[in-house]
């Protein structure tokens, strides 16, 4: 999973605003007490991106992925400043829990079921500290059915041309085919790549969280605004139970 996609996936991802949403997450922190020294596990971290802000804003980083080819990238991005795993989402532990964790950018829509998602919950309550805080984000069903769905986006770049096709398996699961053409110096060489996204009913994801969480809030995206029907990506905003 994203063996070839991990080279040039900062590139394709240049219209997120990344220091946006670090600072967005990192207004709930304020608030909760959770200190610009606190420790902070970035799940799913990818290419470490968000990893390295969070650590720029003073935050003492983990990050986790089960790419290697990501973590590789995210080494290399950091310098050896954040310490980076090879771990599933819903299987890992760490040696010493965390004040707070993060899973950005729909890295949860990457679970295949909610059995899944319930299993990285508690994972995440096991690395948290006590009233450790827990943010994650989440694209939604309408997202999935209504803008994913079944279409296609190009990226066509100097050295690369890149096909994305979505096939929308139900109404919850996206199918997403990358075929990546690179030019070698003469011709070109094909890569492909294929992943699902799962969407999950708000309900569902809170009935989850419900025996590791205290759900404090759902927002709409990038803002304090309560879920609205045609949201495309929701916050939530968790405290750990006791």
């Amino acid at each position: 999973m994203y063996n070839y996609f991990a080279l040039h996936y900062d590139e394709l991802t240049e219209n997120v605003d990344y220091e946006v949403r670090s600072d967005y997450i990192s207004g709930f922190f304020n608030k909760l007490g959770i200190s610009h020294h606190a420790s902070l596990l970035d799940l799913a971290c990818g290419t470490g991106t968000m990893s390295l802000l969070f650590k720029e804003k003073g935050y003492n980083v983990i990050g986790i992925d089960l790419s290697s080819e990501m973590l590789s990238v995210a080494d290399n991005k950091s310098n050896g400043k954040i310490p980076f795993l090879k771990a599933e989402m819903q299987n890992f532990s760490l040696t010493e829990p965390v004040d707070a964790c993060v899973c950005c950018l729909d890295s949860i829509n990457h679970l295949n079921s909610l059995h899944d998602a319930e299993m990285t919950f508690e994972c995440v309550y096991n690395s948290l500290k006590e009233n450790g805080i827990f943010i994650f984000d989440v694209n939604t069903v309408y997202k999935h059915q209504n803008i994913l769905a079944d279409n296609c986006f190009v990226f066509d770049e100097k050295n690369y041309f890149l096909a994305w096709d979505n096939e929308l398996i139900d109404n919850h699961s996206v199918r997403i085919i990358l075929d990546f053409f690179v030019y070698n110096g003469t011709s070109y060489d094909r890569y492909s790549e294929e992943f699902v996204e799962t969407a999950f009913e708000t309900e569902a994801l809170s009935a989850s969280l419900e025996p590791y969480f205290e759900v404090l809030g759902i927002y709409d995206d990038l803002s304090s605004k309560k879920p609205k029907a045609d949201s495309e990506r929701l916050y939530f905003v968790c405290k750990r139970k006791h």
